[in-house]
C-alpha cells in the first residue's frame, strides 16, 4: 500500500468518521499494533475495539515519529472533522480533503506547504447535469459538503508560495469528475501566478505517491 510496508507505519490519522475513511482501520491497526489519532467526535462514532486510540484537538500540535502534526478545523457533514498540516525540519505537507468551504483558516494552515494534497471532488457542470438527486447535489455543493475543481484551484493558488513544489488533487468523484478536468481547472487558476507548482490528479480508487521532498 502506497509503497510502504505496515512495519514502516507508526500511526493512523483519521480526519472524520465516514466509512470511506474508516473502513478497515480497526482490523488493520489491530493486526499491526498501530495507534489511531482522531478528534473526540470522530472517535465516538468510529468502531475501534482493541485498538489504541489517541484524542487530538484542532489547533493543537502533537508529535508522532519525529513529525509535528497540526490538525485544523474544516467544515464538513461530520461530528468533528479536521485536516492536517504535517512538518519535519523544513519540509511541510498540507492535507485538506472532505471539506465544503475554503475558509481563511484553511488557507492559512495550508500556506507554505511544500506538498499540498487537496480535495477536488467534482466538476460543477458534471454534478449539476448528472443523475444525482437534487438534495444530494445541494449537499455536495454546500458549505459542509465537498470542494469543486474551482474551489481546489482557489485554495491552492491562495495557499501556495515559492516553497510549494507539488499539488496533488485527491478525492475525485467517480461520477462527477475526471482527473483531466480537475488538473486543467487548477492549472488554469495558476495562469496569472508568479509561480506554479507541479499539479497532478489521482484517479478515483487509485493511489498516489509515495512523494519525496527535500
Amino acid at each position: 500500500m502506497f509503497g510502504v510496508e505496515p512495519t514502516q507505519i507508526e500511526g493512523v490519522l483519521l480526519t472524520h468518521e465516514h466509512t470511506d475513511h474508516t473502513r478497515g482501520v480497526r482490523r488493520f491497526c489491530a493486526e499491526h499494533g498501530l495507534p489511531v489519532y482522531a478528534t473526540r467526535g470522530t472517535l465516538a462514532l468510529t468502531t475501534l475495539d482493541g485498538v489504541e486510540t489517541n484524542e487530538i484537538v484542532a489547533g493543537r500540535e502533537f508529535p508522532l515519529s519525529g513529525l509535528t502534526i497540526k490538525p485544523f478545523k474544516v467544515r464538513h457533514l461530520a461530528a468533528e472533522p479536521v485536516a492536517f498540516s504535517i512538518s519535519v525540519d523544513s519540509v511541510r505537507v498540507g492535507i485538506a480533503s472532505d471539506l465544503g468551504s475554503v475558509t481563511k483558516n484553511v488557507i492559512q494552515e495550508m500556506s507554505r506547504s511544500n506538498l499540498m494534497l487537496v480535495e477536488a471532488n467534482y466538476d460543477e457542470k458534471m454534478l449539476l447535469e448528472g443523475d444525482y438527486p437534487d438534495f444530494l447535489k445541494r449537499a455536495i455543493k454546500g458549505n459542509h459538503g465537498h470542494l469543486s475543481n474551482d474551489d481546489a484551484g482557489m485554495l491552492t493558488v491562495k495557499s501556495s508560495t515559492e516553497e510549494t513544489r507539488r499539488v496533488v488533487l485527491v478525492h475525485l468523484s467517480r461520477n462527477n469528475n475526471t482527473p483531466q478536468k480537475a488538473k486543467l481547472t487548477v492549472d488554469h487558476e495558476f495562469r496569472h501566478s508568479t509561480h506554479k507548482p507541479d499539479v497532478e490528479a489521482v484517479e478515483h480508487g487509485e493511489v498516489g505517491g509515495p512523494y519525496r521532498l527535500g
